[in-house]
């Protein structure tokens, strides 16, 4: 089985399209579609925003249904400067903005920064060969400032900034369950941020979604 992670609904609305033989469960709060996705057994679910939601989904879905991967799409602010509304990112490790570095060395697993699985993210880029591979920032604000997003690239070289992504990776990683992240640009985490994300949402949302798609229909 293959497990789905979406922080809105917007985002895994193209999946639950593409989705067979769908059942619903509810497990701690969170209501998980069930069905053949690509020709796999998949569970999907819609965590909410922020790190909190997306652990305790990630671990609800690991915990019920012991995925052999789990999957992770959605929409992200671009902090490098080549980066332009809807491109898409594959992460290669993810780490969190708004927590200190030397909490992150000292006390969370794997110092703070979580590898994802090198054959999903495989698979992700081969579904979206102009796709870059890099690190995604996870905080649970809003990003909005250049400031923060030249913080960002000196301190990460981080290619975006989410809310959700590092929060599964973390989750992920402690379960030994393999992961890969997809995020499309929906804006630039600039001061035009809320603007373009209103403009951006839904078309990158669903991008997110159908290479995801793509993706699986490629695993074994």
């Amino acid at each position: 089985m293959i497990a789905i992670i979406c922080a809105m609904r917007v985002e895994l609305e193209q999946i639950l399209d593409r989705m067979e033989d769908v059942r619903q469960e509810e497990q701690a709060g969170v209501r998980v579609y069930l069905g053949v996705l690509e020709g796999h057994a998949a569970a999907a679910a819609v965590c909410g925003v922020g790190k909190v939601s997306a652990a305790l989904c990630a671990q609800m879905l690991i915990s019920r249904y012991s995925p052999a991967a789990l999957l992770h799409s959605g929409i992200a602010g671009g902090v490098a400067p080549e980066l332009r509304h809807m491109d898409l990112v594959v992460a290669r490790e993810l780490t969190y903005r708004d927590m200190a570095d030397d909490i992150k060395r000292n006390w969370l697993p794997c110092g703070g920064c979580f590898v994802a699985d090198a054959g999903l993210s495989a698979l992700l880029r081969q579904a979206a060969p102009e796709a870059r591979l890099g690190c995604i920032a996870t905080g649970d604000q809003f990003l909005e400032s250049r400031e923060e997003k030249l913080r960002l690239q000196k301190d990460y070289n981080a290619l975006c900034a989410d809310m959700e992504s590092a929060a599964v990776a973390q989750v992920c990683t402690v379960n030994r369950v393999p992961f890969a992240v997809l995020r499309c640009i929906s804006d630039l985490a600039d001061d035009e941020a809320r603007g373009d994300y209103d403009q951006f949402e839904r078309k990158a949302a669903h991008l997110s979604a159908e290479i995801l798609c793509k993706a699986i229909a490629r695993m074994e």
